[in-house]
């Protein structure tokens, strides 16, 4: 594994490792709630493309008190207690129509930071998991002039209202998207229905569902280099 560069963008002011191959084509990939920079950098070793990537994983703004004095990161808080009853109860939680204040800033930062650093690239991937995905199907309403793919691991709709509202003036890009069918954490069904309405704002994109948890199983990773590959 190679060893990460930790910086800052200065517009921004978000912290982020950055996995240097000299490349001109990069992958931005948001992490989940209560974990960090570092969560997703094995990633960059195990999705391994014919093409050459820099990856770029950005820290989320948000601090999150994990106890025994560590700390994760977030791009917008959650109810701890709601996701607790939701998971025992065998629900979950919905977002589609939540748009938290932190969600919008979250996304403003997020911009900043993917255009500033963009500006040394010819092509851009951007993707997340879990929290990272949210965002990410969000930034992909911007219209990045760069943009050549999304790739959503076990995300789910949120902000319905908003999202449509940009996607329905940018061009679309062909996207990966990956869930559980037994993920206790975000709905399968929810995020089937970003997965449709993405579909019908015209792109085009694949679902890999799994049988498996909250999680990026090996067959993702499989199916994500694919879906790489085929956009060169």
């Amino acid at each position: 594994m190679h060893n990460p560069t930790i910086l800052t963008e200065k517009n921004s002011n978000l912290d982020y490792l950055k996995m240097n191959n000299g490349s001109k084509k990069a992958i931005f990939m948001l992490h989940g709630y209560g974990a960090s920079m570092n969560d997703l950098y094995g990633l960059a070793d195990v999705i391994t493309t014919k093409e050459e990537f820099d990856w770029i994983f950005p820290n989320a703004p948000l601090p999150v008190d994990l106890g025994m004095a560590m700390e994760g990161r977030a791009w917008f808080p959650i109810d701890m207690q709601e996701l607790e009853r939701a998971m025992m109860s065998g629900s979950h939680r919905n977002f589609e129509d939540k748009c938290p204040n932190e969600f919008k800033t979250s996304i403003n930062l997020a911009k900043v930071f993917i255009d500033s650093i963009s500006k040394d690239y010819d092509e851009i991937i951007i993707g997340g998991f879990s929290q990272g995905a949210m965002v990410s199907s969000h930034l992909c309403s911007y219209g990045f002039e760069k943009l050549k793919g999304l790739i959503l691991f076990s995300g789910t709709l949120i902000a319905k209202d908003m999202l449509l509202d940009g996607l329905e003036v940018i061009k679309p890009v062909p996207f990966f998207q990956s869930h559980g069918k037994q993920d206790p954490v975000l709905s399968f069904a929810e995020s089937m229905k970003l997965f449709e309405l993405l579909k019908l704002n015209r792109f085009e994109g694949e679902f890999v569902p799994f049988d498996g948890a909250h999680e990026i199983p090996i067959a993702v990773i499989h199916k994500v280099k694919d879906y790489i590959n085929r956009l060169y």
